[in-house]
């Protein structure tokens, strides 16, 4: 049976880097066994890569065509909650709202743009609608602020 791993954590970030490179690659790439890699995905295991060597699985990962590095986000994330004060509830609730609205223009538009005949002011609109949604839903993340309590990095 899998764990869970939550979302922003280290571990799912080994997880989404090994789904990509496998378990092999990942410890080629560290120099390590295939055992290390594991107990470092596992969240029941107080074990980590160090900053070179995330460094090391991150590169691996983009250079197998993965998008943003998965362990450089979580270190971003982790490292913005941390001097992000929580925003009040009516703060999070109105970001949450324009998320939400963003999100489902963007949608919209890509459904638009992925039509056959589709022109090319559609494929505008839909590059243009998904920025704002990842912008409103950044923004939304940001206002979660302190809110979120992360297991501690040990």
């Amino acid at each position: 049976m899998t764990k869970a791993r939550e979302p922003s954590t280290f571990e799912d970030a080994i997880l989404r880097i090994v789904d990509r490179i496998g378990w092999a690659a990942a410890a080629d790439v560290v120099g390590k066994g295939e055992r290390v890699i594991r107990n470092w995905s596992d969240p029941d295991m107080d074990r980590q890569p160090t900053i070179d060597e995330a460094m090391a699985l991150d590169a691996a990962y983009l250079s197998a065509g993965g998008g943003e590095p998965p362990l450089m986000a979580v270190y971003g994330r982790r490292l913005d909650r941390m001097v992000q004060a929580p925003s009040d509830s009516a703060v999070l609730v109105a970001s949450s709202q324009k998320a939400a609205i963003e999100a489902g223009q963007a949608i919209a538009a890509l459904m638009a743009a992925s039509q056959p005949g589709a022109s090319p002011r559609d494929l505008a609109m839909a590059d243009k609608e998904t920025e704002e949604a990842i912008e409103a839903l950044s923004e939304a993340h940001r206002h979660l602020g302190g809110r979120v309590q992360l297991k501690a990095v040990g």
